[in-house]
């Protein structure tokens, strides 16, 4: 493995399947770039998703990286990791192991079950990861795009493990973040979704960043609020969801679900940034 600064931040591109990389690193280069960190491409040989060995690993990770090279005008540092072990325990110790900030995978609707691009693999191979992890289904081919994000906020107070996150994209950037919500009529749900919105607004002005913040109503037509807000995103062009995973479910997710296995793939094809509910979530030190 490539040797690293341990003070040093990094966006891991996830790599699956070799030949298939340029969903990942697209998104994987976009986030570096964007937050001035430095990539990682990590393959993990994990015999249950991958029959390579660590030595055969590392090879198509050096070639990779070479021909990465010679096609980007990445300003940061790149290297890369092969890594043994079981998948989510190895995913989980990323943000200690290497200083991951963020980790970027490819999904793929096509995928069987057992395979490590499936959206049932991500979701339990990443249920205890302690940093965002982007997700998406296709490469990243107009960046502008990205000038657009959306999150929804409503009143669960998972909403709050957002905030910061959000704030990346307009201060880094550039983008203006589109807060969804939906308009309540109760008056106890509302003052619990207005408490969130005042610490929002609060961390936007401090950074000087209140300009780039743009609320919007969206309808209620799904019983999940981020399928919602994901049809709202799509009609508006935006180029990607800010999301929080299920922590606890309730007697309504038990029988339909949780609305992250809605939401990982989606007919409008945006990607998602999931960030698991925790009080230890890996953020940026600066």
């Amino acid at each position: 493995m490539a040797q690293k600064e341990k003070k040093d931040q990094f966006v891991i591109a996830y790599i699956t399947d070799f030949d298939h990389t340029d969903t990942v690193l697209s998104y994987a280069l976009y986030l570096a770039e964007m937050l001035k960190k430095g990539l990682i491409l990590v393959h993990i040989c994990d015999p249950k998703y991958s029959p390579l060995t660590p030595d055969e690993a590392e090879g198509k990770l050096q070639q990779l990286l070479k021909e990465l090279g010679s096609a980007s005008n990445f300003q940061f540092p790149i290297t890369y990791a092969a890594l043994k072990g079981n998948t989510a325990d190895v995913i989980n110790a990323l943000p200690a192991l290497l200083n991951a900030v963020a980790i970027v995978v490819h999904v793929d609707p096509e995928a069987r079950r057992s395979s490590a691009t499936s959206k049932k693999s991500i979701l339990k191979n990443f249920a205890g990861c302690k940093t965002a992890f982007l997700v998406a289904q296709e490469p990243l081919h107009d960046s502008s795009r990205m000038k657009n994000v959306a999150m929804s906020i409503d009143f669960k107070k998972e909403s709050k493990d957002k905030i910061i996150w959000s704030s990346y994209f307009p201060r880094f950037g550039g983008s203006t973040m589109h807060v969804l919500y939906y308009d309540y009529r109760d008056a106890f749900l509302r003052n619990k979704w207005y408490a969130t919105m005042q610490q929002l607004h609060k961390l936007y002005s401090d950074l000087n960043i209140q300009h780039l913040l743009s609320p919007h109503i969206i309808s209620s037509k799904s019983t999940f609020t981020d399928v919602n807000a994901l049809n709202f995103a799509a009609h508006e062009g935006y180029g990607m969801l800010i999301a929080v995973t299920t922590k606890e479910k309730d007697g309504l997710e038990f029988f339909v679900g949780v609305q992250e296995q809605r939401t990982i793939i989606n007919k409008q094809r945006i990607p998602i940034l999931f960030l698991n509910p925790r009080e230890d979530l890996y953020v940026l030190c600066d």
